[in-house]
């Protein structure tokens, strides 16, 4: 057996160990979606909004899931305007329905938006679209697990090009068996 034998050997073990850990990376794989929906006061319609600055607004986050068992997010984003003291207050409407307003991370905030969250009913057009960008994201990390793979394997088959070559080239690797020296 001879030193080339040896390595095509060891770069096969390792292109297929290179293919299993993608397939099981692409297997494993998590996709994230999230829904963002505005709320600017006490029973205002949510608006879908792209993004929420966190750091100034009220935020809720739940999980929910698709009729097919995935799961995505859904935050809800309320709106903290500006009181005549500075300070940025949200609106919400406690147990009672007394309306008020209030620091984002308030006692009296945080619950109106818990409750809010669990009245806020999951849509058929939200469900499609969780679906539809779940897919998606599926479908975008099979796509770049099979590119690493074959980029793998492509550096792995021109590594042993590259050492065929530079043991062909050089007589005394070629000839490398003990038990021909007499």
């Amino acid at each position: 057996m001879t030193i080339f034998d040896g390595m095509r050997r060891v770069v096969a073990v390792l292109s297929c160990i290179a293919v299993i850990a993608a397939a099981a990376v692409i297997w494993n794989e998590k996709p994230f979606v999230e829904f963002i929906y505005e709320i600017d006061g006490v029973d205002k319609p949510p608006v879908s909004v792209e993004f929420c600055e966190f750091n100034v607004h009220g935020g809720h986050s739940m999980r929910r899931e698709t009729d097919d068992g995935r799961t995505y997010r859904v935050t809800l984003c309320f709106l903290a305007h500006e009181s005549a003291d500075g300070r940025m207050l949200v609106e919400y409407k406690n147990a009672d329905g007394l309306t008020g307003r209030n620091i984002p991370r308030s006692d009296e905030v945080q619950q109106y938006m818990r409750r809010t969250g669990e009245l806020l009913v999951q849509t058929p057009a939200e469900l499609l679209a969780a679906k539809k960008e779940l897919d998606k994201q599926r479908r975008s990390y099979r796509v770049t697990g099979a590119i690493f793979t074959l980029a793998v394997l492509l550096f792995f088959w021109l590594f042993m090009q590259i050492v065929g070559v530079m043991i062909n080239s050089m007589p005394a690797l070629r000839n490398n068996n003990p038990g021909d020296n007499k």
